[in-house]
């Protein structure tokens, strides 16, 4: 069939196409190596989703026959509230298998890898025409290829759009942050339309990745980042076969125009700049102050005006707009106690009109948020952590998990539970409890937790430079020791972290009891903030209230 021919799609096709997709709304943010303090690239994304799995799983490096053939699963994204283990299913599409995979840590994701290849991810969308369900992989999928087989961020990223290119891709676009000790890629792919099959000459995925200048930052949320493509310019661009061809064929980008192909406006178009740039303009104006940056069409990186640490990242997550026009504390919304998140949907009508919440970084329905840590002066043994944060951003305590543990906490896996099964060993459930609690009394509860964020997580981070040493010492005598003392470290890390937040929560229900506040000497009954109080009546019915 022609190639015109078979991109003409009816509108009910690519409708039904569209609602087929399982769309998390994720954040994601790529601090280089010179924009870091201490030198380390980062990747990191959070889980929005609300229903999804939320466990993590070390994967075993491995060597293979020659000539093995591995399957290609179906792992959703969206699980249902089950594990992922119970949501995946066979789809007997087989790929030949290289002769040995790497070990590696993944969630709904890869994560990271043991060469310290770090991965993040948010759901792009793109053009209804792109979406294809005869190709072989997911963005899940192939983000966990990525890392059985790359060993820089440039090899994973070549590993995906091969495979891509090759046996068919058949998710809404999608945007991976790589990095590895050096480089912090942006990393986007979609797919090739309805009608394409394996057998079709034509490429099986369109993609195009661009490099996160050193010193810079770069931030991903539900819309395309790439701008201009540079095809003369390897060492900042990698791009899949067939783009301009099919930009010019489709009418989207006229190569006699003078203008350079704009991935972001000529190729993938679907933007929505209060949902998704709306974030990168927060972000980028928080770490570069007096920047300017607007929502309308932010750049593709911003150099800081101070280096990143760790924490810096991780408050950036935590971010409500506080401060901003934005501010998610300040409305009669926020009820009395100025909380600052919304239920989703993020979309709703009151009568015949529509309105929007604010999106904001960090989400309610979050699963996960998760941070790499990949540093080129360690060995990768040792270089390579995976900040993991369960549920919502604004109230995790992230607990460290270095790339080459043998597993991972079972807190975090087996003992993890799910939506459908809830269980007083996870971690997970220990950290969205408190998370869920918070929401009756937000500005004082949210000062307990900064301050447990601090004593717990804070306190993994000051202490890593010591852990780092000791790993040191033993991987110079004997490597498998340091191995089973990183493991033994990040489980009694995770295990401590879990048994204190259930404790806090017990501490909360106390402090806080039926509205009033004890602080271990006194009972006081606060009552409401007089200037809530004040907006009630002026925006309220007056014969609700007694005069």
């Amino acid at each position: 069939m022609p190639r015109k021919s078979r991109f003409v799609i009816v509108a009910v096709v690519a409708m039904i196409t569209l609602l087929s997709a399982g769309v998390l709304a994720c954040t994601s943010i790529l601090v280089t190596p010179d924009a870091s303090v201490d030198g380390s690239a980062t990747v990191t994304h959070t889980a929005d989703c609300g229903s999804c799995a939320f466990e993590i799983e070390k994967i075993p490096a491995k060597d293979w026959e020659p000539g093995t053939m591995v399957e290609v699963p179906y792992l959703p994204q969206g699980t249902g509230g089950r594990r992922i283990s119970e949501a995946s299913y066979s789809t007997g599409k087989m790929i030949p298998q290289v002769e040995h995979t790497y070990g590696y840590i993944k969630g709904l994701f890869g994560m990271i890898n043991e060469h310290q290849v770090g991965i993040g991810e948010t759901t792009i969308g793109g053009r209804a025409e792109f979406r294809n369900q005869n190709g072989y992989f997911d963005i899940t999928n192939l983000s966990m290829l990525a890392l059985e087989r790359g060993a820089t961020a440039r090899e994973a990223i070549q590993v995906m759009g091969d495979l891509a290119v090759q046996y068919g891709y058949k998710d809404s676009g999608e945007e991976l942050s790589v990095s590895d000790p050096y480089e912090c890629w942006v990393f986007e792919i979609v797919g090739p339309g309805p009608l394409w099959e394996v057998e079709d000459p034509e490429p099986g995925a369109y993609w195009v990745a661009a490099r996160v200048p050193d010193g810079h930052i770069a931030v991903s949320s539900n819309s395309s980042v790439i701008t201009e493509i540079d095809f003369a310019d390897p060492e900042n661009f990698m791009v899949g076969p067939g783009i301009r061809e099919f930009a010019e064929e489709k009418g989207w980008w006229n190569p006699n125009s003078g203008k350079a192909l704009n991935w972001r406006w000529d190729f993938c178009d679907k933007v929505r700049t209060d949902y998704s740039y709306r974030r990168i303009a927060r972000i980028f104006n928080r770490v570069s102050p007096g920047a300017g940056i607007t929502e309308e069409d932010p750049p593709f990186s911003i150099k800081p005006t101070e280096k990143l640490s760790m924490a810096d990242i991780a408050d950036l997550h935590r971010d409500h707009y506080e401060g901003s026009e934005f501010d998610q504390t300040t409305s009669i919304t926020a009820g009395p106690f100025a909380n600052p998140r919304r239920y989703p949907g993020w979309n709703f009508r009151v009568g015949s009109d529509a309105y929007s919440w604010n999106r904001t970084i960090s989400a309610i329905g979050c699963e996960y948020v998760i941070m790499t840590q990949s540093r080129s002066w360690l060995p990768n043994e040792i270089g390579g952590v995976l900040w993991y944060g369960p549920a919502v951003p604004a109230t995790t305590c992230f607990v460290p998990i270095y790339a080459s543990v043998s597993q991972v906490p079972a807190t975090l896996n087996e003992d993890a539970g799910s939506h459908m099964e809830f269980t007083r060993k996870s971690l997970w459930w220990a950290i969205s409890t408190v998370n869920t609690l918070a929401d009756l009394r937000w500005k004082d509860m949210i000062v307990d937790i900064n301050a447990m964020q601090d004593r717990y997580e804070g306190g993994a981070m000051r202490e890593q430079k010591a852990i780092d040493r000791a790993a040191l010492e033993f991987y110079d005598n004997d490597p498998e020791v340091m191995v089973e003392f990183l493991t033994r470290y990040c489980t009694n890390n995770a295990n401590t972290v879990r048994d204190a937040w259930w404790e806090f929560l017990d501490t909360l229900f106390w402090k806080y009891n039926a509205g009033f506040v004890n602080d271990g000497n006194r009972i006081t009954s606060p009552g409401y903030p007089a200037e809530w109080l004040e907006r009630v009546i002026e925006l309220d019915e007056p014969d609700h209230y007694k005069r």
